[in-house]
């Protein structure tokens, strides 16, 4: 009856123990007896078990496929799913110098221009160069952008798009006395394409009033994105 007893103490310390313990496998099909200490995404601290010294061991969870925790949990690291990182796409905001033809660019001349927002946003502009046409001379354009999606925008701006001559006429014949401004107002539809991470074309068209009437007025252009 003594030796019966004694068995059945025996087999229920040697049950208890080995419930009492969290196991750890790892990869590479080691078990580890363990007490884990402290369990992260990235980690796992433990003493091995009945380690009289207690000293400290580090895992990293990607060496690990699970863990059997004492109370019956199981916790499965071949199936977490780790948070990734937020990563802030470069087509969103930017800062941009191109340089190119058209109503932006005031001529032929060069623009700098700012986005602000994710998929959708908005963007501020302002280009400077010398339009060749009519009288010639200096002109400039500065405007406001809703990009609708990525890169493709609806562009308003105004400025100066033309020079004019004014004649004075006498009794036989006329000279030119000086160049008169013409000042427009343009709706453009169009994208600035940035390819790879900062070289890109510009590329829109739509009208410009004048004080001469509606005219086409279009930009084209190389763009650098920072």
């Amino acid at each position: 009856m003594i030796k019966r007893t004694l068995l059945v103490l025996c087999i229920s310390v040697l049950s208890f123990s080995c419930f009492a313990q969290d196991l750890i496998y790892l990869k590479d099909n080691t078990i580890i007896q363990s007490e884990v200490k402290q369990a992260t995404l990235e980690f796992v601290k433990y003493v091995k078990y009945n380690d009289l010294d207690n000293t400290e061991y580090t895992v990293a969870t990607s060496n690990i496929v699970k863990i059997v925790f004492s109370n019956g949990y199981t916790r499965e690291y071949s199936k977490e799913i780790t948070a990734k990182p937020e990563v802030k796409s470069e087509r969103d905001n930017y800062f941009a110098l191109a340089a190119g033809l058209g109503r932006s660019y005031g001529g032929i001349g060069i623009r700098a221009q700012a986005r602000f927002g994710k998929k959708q946003g908005f963007g501020i502009h302002g280009g400077v160069g010398y339009n060749p046409s009519d009288a010639g001379g200096i002109c400039f354009g500065v405007g406001a952008k809703f990009f609708y999606y990525r890169w493709l925008y609806i562009n308003a701006q105004g400025g100066i798009v033309s020079h004019n001559y004014i004649y004075e006429y006498n009794y036989f014949d006329y000279n030119i006395d000086s160049s008169d401004p013409h000042f427009g107002f343009s709706i453009l539809i169009g994208g600035d394409f940035v390819f790879g991470k900062h070289a890109g074309f510009n590329l829109a068209l739509g009208p410009t009033i004048t004080g001469d009437g509606t005219k086409l007025g279009a930009d084209i252009g190389f763009v650098f994105k920072f």
